[in-house]
């Protein structure tokens, strides 16, 4: 079921940019950045998301781990949503410290409610 999902990451230090100037929503988990898209996905599946964690959350192993839960916690809420979530934005979610302890399934339902805020 969630295998149906592509994610397409967010490629270059200028899209990047271009993103981070762009609207945000903050949680207290994590901060989401979106954009429209400049053209339309060929692929109705794939969806444009990078997930971030920065070097101040600890050493790589914990960095990994937390971009590593954060991915399926998105792609979790997204097959969740999946008619209501909008494909017409690129996504760029920064990590923040709480996401390695906190509950998977409320991880899960404050990414729903975010990606709902976004529409």
């Amino acid at each position: 079921m969630a295998a149906s999902i592509q994610f397409e990451s967010l490629s270059g230090n200028t899209e990047f940019k271009q993103i981070l100037k762009s609207k945000k929503i903050i949680s207290k988990l994590f901060t989401i950045y979106y954009r429209k898209l400049e053209q339309e996905l060929s692929n109705n599946r794939k969806v444009v998301l990078s997930c971030v964690s920065a070097k101040k959350l600890g050493n790589a192993v914990k960095r990994n781990k937390i971009r590593r839960r954060l991915k399926m916690a998105t792609r979790k809420a997204i097959v969740e949503l999946s008619s209501s979530f909008n494909k017409k934005y690129k996504y760029a979610i920064f990590a923040k410290a709480k996401v390695y302890d906190e509950n998977f399934q409320n991880l899960v339902e404050e990414l729903k409610s975010k990606f709902k805020e976004a529409n």
